[in-house]
């Protein structure tokens, strides 16, 4: 928290080290990664996109971007995986233990041969530079930016395109305002479901394509049109402070000093401010400042209704997050935004 950013930035583009690059390559690359993923490989696909990688229980491994580009398309099919770094060998262990027979290579690419990057605040035209490989709109949320490759790292020794240089922390923070899970410590490996997550509002799943590792479950999700629990943005703030409007959005405060932990439990507050007893209404999993991300019950933290039965929700409920209780036993309090995509 003593490193939050003072503000948001407008504008920036940031290298994103904490991502790595896994190349599949060969004959049967593409009906190899087709029965992996969530999202629909087709061959001839020039464009990158965003899928997950699935347990036979339909619980998420890994969020990824495949990255496929025209200057790729040719009678050996290749791509890249971007993956979380702290990830990355167990995925690599992962594709190695389905390969069996199949004609492909997997390799790890260097860190210093090709480097993820991210944009916003920009249009497609200002990325361009001598070193960019590919570029993609961001489908998790509508005008969050631009996800890049670049070659090597970048520097204004060699072609930096001519747009702000920001800490990846920027990133960070930009995607706890847009409400974007990413990586490990937000998506739980063998935990999280993708509704959950929102993989299927990013256009992260293809509910058309034909089978693939933990698609049973995945679809009977979509076909009952019930999910309960999804990853929101949310902002922290104290008793007497203004409580957050409905219809707005996360305010960030970067003088904020209360550090939550991941994976706490936020429940509904009594009338006196203090935590009540039983079902948790969701947990915290990051923030910077005082914005962050949480997991939330849909019909307890905010108005929306899923169900036939409805939830507990109620206009002026607040909800605090356990254990974050003061000497006067005011817990931290949260608010749960629902984001327009």
């Amino acid at each position: 928290n003593n490193l939050a950013p003072s503000r948001p930035a407008p504008k920036g583009l940031t290298p994103l080290p904490s991502r790595r690059l896994i190349c599949l390559s060969g004959a049967d690359a593409a009906k190899f990664l087709q029965g992996l993923i969530s999202n629909n490989v087709d061959p001839n696909r020039k464009s990158p996109f965003y899928a997950a990688f699935l347990d036979a229980r339909g619980r998420v491994l890994w969020d990824v971007f495949i990255w496929t580009y025209p200057e790729l398309i040719r009678e050996e099919w290749v791509c890249y995986i971007e993956v979380d770094g702290a990830e990355v060998e167990a995925l690599l262990k992962h594709l190695k233990k389905h390969k069996l027979r199949s004609k492909l290579q997997i390799k790890l690419v260097d860190e210093d041969e090709m480097g993820v990057y991210a944009a916003w605040g920009i249009g497609a035209e200002e990325l361009q530079s001598s070193l960019l490989i590919a570029s993609l709109e961001d489908p998790r949320a509508t005008g969050f930016g631009f996800r890049c490759l670049y070659k090597g790292s970048l520097s204004k020794e060699n072609a930096m395109p001519p747009i702000p240089a920001l800490d990846a922390e920027q990133y960070t923070l930009r995607r706890y305002l847009f409400g974007i899970p990413e990586g490990p410590s937000e998506i739980p490996r063998e935990s999280a479901l993708p509704m959950e997550t929102n993989i299927d509002l990013s256009s992260g799943i293809d509910f058309q394509k034909g089978c693939y590792v933990g698609q049973e479950l995945t679809i009977r999700t979509k076909h009952t049109g019930v999910v309960r629990k999804r990853v929101l943005p949310v902002q922290l703030y104290r008793n007497g402070d203004p409580v957050p409007a409905e219809d707005t959005a996360p305010t960030f405060d970067p003088s904020w000093n209360d550090t939550i932990e991941s994976g706490t439990d936020i429940k509904q507050l009594d009338e006196e401010g203090g935590i009540r007893k039983g079902r948790a209404a969701g947990k915290f999993l990051g923030g910077i400042g005082n914005v962050g991300l949480a997991v939330c019950r849909l019909e307890m933290m905010t108005s929306m209704r899923v169900s036939a039965e409805g939830g507990s929700w109620r206009p002026g409920a607040e909800f605090g997050i356990q254990g974050t209780e003061n000497a006067d036993g005011e817990p931290v309090r949260v608010k749960a935004f629902v984001p327009p995509w």
